[in-house]
């Protein structure tokens, strides 16, 4: 933890910059994050819409015995759009945990002090 104490403002927003989020990261967490803004949460809300439809629809179909030419398709255009939405968000905390760790490798910290260090100086 002394490391974290000698590390200055300055010093941590340089090296930040040296390892900018690229443009995947930006997007995942500006539309997807808890800290998403009330005019960015149109594309959040558009799919949260569109999955909770297909749920519903899927769910009473089959407790009402729909045909499966409607399950069917409901049931695996849910699947994938869960999939791939869940796969992409995953890449985009995955690319910024290897940025983060080099972050903390170029300041000689670990990413437990560098998340201490985070909210120290932007708390």
């Amino acid at each position: 933890m002394t490391e974290v104490k000698k590390i200055s403002k300055r010093k941590f927003d340089a090296v930040t910059k040296k390892f900018p989020p690229n443009l995947w990261i930006k997007f995942a967490y500006r539309f997807f994050s808890k800290e998403t803004e009330k005019k960015d949460l149109i594309l959040n809300n558009s799919i949260t819409f569109i999955l909770v439809g297909l749920f519903i629809i899927g769910f009473f179909g089959t407790a009402l015995n729909a045909p499966t030419s409607i399950i069917k398709p409901v049931t695996i255009g849910y699947s994938i759009l869960l999939s791939v939405l869940v796969l992409c968000l995953f890449s985009a905390v995955f690319l910024n945990n290897i940025r983060t760790g080099k972050i903390a490798k170029e300041l000689g910290i670990s990413k437990a002090d560098y998340n201490d260090l985070v909210k120290k100086l932007y708390s």
